[in-house]
């Protein structure tokens, strides 16, 4: 069942049938409500996500301690990928917003198998690097287009 899921996300789309079942004994499928949350700011995350199904909001707290959503995410979206970068609290906090379906990785386990199969590895960074990019790219002209136009005397 797991490597059926893993053939479907487009995340793992570059890898042999190999590569996936190195993947699959690391995954497991978890299922949910609207209002679950998935990753708290400010925590350790031990896992990845991937959205099967359903959607989720990216919520930050501002410094008035506020919880304003930054971004909204749903099926094939990844999520906890900082913190596989770079092991701090998260940034942010994910919660559904609907019924949703997630694969769950470990973490810990998933960089024990990369760092084992360095090509696997290679494959996997570079499809981060590509999420990150196009979510660094859709964020910028957010920003762009909530700044107002200059005042000019």
């Amino acid at each position: 069942k797991i490597l059926r899921i893993l053939e479907d996300v487009s995340l793992f789309s570059d890898l042999t049938e190999g590569e996936l079942l190195l993947l699959e004994p690391l995954g497991s499928v978890i299922e949910g409500r609207a209002g679950d949350v998935l990753i708290q700011e400010g925590k350790v995350v031990p896992n990845l996500f991937i959205l099967l199904a359903g959607e989720a909001s990216i919520k930050k707290k501002r410094p008035d301690g506020r919880q304003v959503e930054v971004a909204t995410v749903g099926k094939n979206d990844l999520l906890g990928e900082l913190t596989f970068l770079k092991m701090p609290p998260a940034s942010a906090s994910v919660e559904a917003t609907t019924r949703f379906k997630a694969l769950v990785l470990s973490q810990k386990d998933l960089h024990a198998v990369l760092r084992r199969h360095p090509v696997l590895g290679s494959k996997i960074y570079r499809k981060f690097a590509r999420v990150l990019c196009r979510r660094l790219a859709k964020m910028t002209a957010q920003f762009a287009a909530s700044v107002p136009p200059p005042k000019y005397l």
